[in-house]
C-alpha cells in the first residue's frame, strides 16, 4: 500500500522478533517497540497490520502520540473500541481510517462500473464473498484474537 501512494515512503517497520524486514526493506529502519517507532519524528502516518486484538491499543497509542493512522481490517474487535478511536482521532485532529484493499480488486471494480452505468438496474443490496483456504487455527490462537 505505501509504495502505491505517491508521496509516501516506508520509514520504519516495527517487528518484535528479528525477521526478514531488514532484508526485504533495506531503506526502512527496523525497530522492536512502539516507543522506538514513535520516537522517529519523521513518521507522520502509521499503518497497523497486526493481529486483530492489537489494533485498538496500537491505534490509540499512535493517535495519542500525534500520528495519523491506517488500520488493517477489521478496524477493531468491538463497537466500543471503534467509537473510542474515532473520538480520539477527532479530539486530536488526526486522520484515522481502515484499509479496505478489496475495493481495488478487479471483480469489485467491474461490479462498481456496471452498477454506475445502470447495467444491473437499481441495486438495493450488494454483497460479495471471497473464499480462500485457511488452515484451521488452534482454539488457543482463536481465543486470543489471533484469528
Amino acid at each position: 500500500m505505501i509504495s502505491a501512494v505517491p508521496g509516501l515512503h516506508l520509514a520504519a517497520i516495527l517487528q518484535r522478533n528479528r525477521g526478514d524486514a531488514a532484508t526485504f526493506y533495506p531503506e526502512a529502519q527496523v525497530v522492536s517497540t512502539l516507543e522506538e517507532l514513535l520516537a522517529i519524528d519523521e513518521i507522520r502516518l502509521v499503518v497497523i497490520a497486526t493481529s486483530n486484538s492489537s489494533h485498538f491499543d496500537l491505534a490509540r497509542r499512535c493517535l495519542l502520540a500525534g500520528r495519523d493512522v491506517v488500520v488493517d481490517k477489521p478496524f477493531t474487535t468491538s463497537l466500543r473500541e471503534a467509537e473510542e478511536l474515532v473520538r480520539t482521532a477527532r479530539e486530536r485532529g488526526r486522520l484515522l481510517t481502515v484499509f479496505h484493499n478489496a475495493r481495488w480488486h478487479g471483480d469489485f471494480q467491474t461490479i462498481r462500473k456496471l452498477a454506475g452505468a445502470g447495467t444491473l438496474g437499481r441495486l438495493v443490496l450488494y454483497e460479495a464473498h471471497f473464499d480462500r483456504y485457511r488452515p484451521p487455527l488452534s482454539s488457543a490462537a482463536s481465543s486470543r484474537g489471533l484469528a
